[in-house]
């Protein structure tokens, strides 16, 4: 005779053994009476497929979905182990796809609550979006080109093109000196904006009346001032 074992937790089968006998019963009886666990039971469980186990729950056994050893990912992507017993519904992958996704979440994508890897197309116009939003935050357009808000200085400072240099530009203009300054192209957003590839974009220019009222205008945009002006 077998008893089934589950998990005093979970309560998840576990696997069966041979009973033991109940000494005082078998002998009261005068038959064999097994000895039985509290986390036991007589009853044999059903028979369940792969990535299920069964459960004893109310004094019977139930079929639950079993990944434990398995991933869930959540709506951002985000990946967890699975230790337990799961009876939701969660996004469920292996191991080797979960790994996939931590190392490199930009390729893969939910869709029709399955994670699935993303074309080249839908890689790319990302990429496009997101080369050109980061541009247009460090960047500012001009008639001469793109400024660089923040100067990298010879000593290691930085600072703010429209703050620190504006007005100085300006004072040399007024003093009718020519005054030269760095200006960029617009990259093409499908390379790899390097370091590299943005000083291959630059030019130098001298600076204009109509210059500096257009650094003058950013700086209203910069503080939501275009209303009130």
């Amino acid at each position: 005779m077998f008893i089934y074992l589950y998990d005093e937790k979970t309560k998840g089968y576990l696997g069966k053994s041979e009973a033991d006998s109940n000494p005082e019963e078998t002998k009261l009886q005068g038959k064999f009476v097994p000895l039985v666990p509290s986390n036991a039971t007589l009853l044999a469980p059903p028979e369940y497929g792969e990535n299920q186990i069964p459960v004893f729950e109310k004094g019977r056994w139930a079929i639950y979905p079993d990944y434990r050893g398995f991933y869930k990912v959540g709506k951002n992507l985000e990946v967890e182990a699975i230790t337990e017993i799961r009876i939701s519904g969660d996004i469920i992958v292996t191991r080797e796809l979960a790994q996939e996704i931590q190392s490199n979440p930009a390729m893969f994508k939910i869709s029709e609550n399955k994670v699935v890897h993303k074309d080249e197309i839908e890689i790319m116009i990302e990429k496009i979006s997101t080369q050109k939003e980061k541009f247009k935050t460090e960047f500012f357009k001009t008639s001469l080109g793109w400024i660089r808000r923040k100067v990298h200085m010879k000593d290691g400072s930085i600072k703010d093109f429209l703050s620190d240099f504006v007005l100085l530009i300006k004072a040399g203009l007024e003093m009718g000196q020519d005054v030269e300054i760095i200006t960029y192209n617009e990259p093409d957003y499908k390379q790899d904006i390097t370091d590299e590839y943005i000083l291959s974009l630059q030019e130098i220019k001298t600076a204009t009346v109509d210059f500096i009222n257009e650094c003058l205008l950013q700086t209203v945009k910069d503080f939501g001032l275009e209303r009130s002006v």
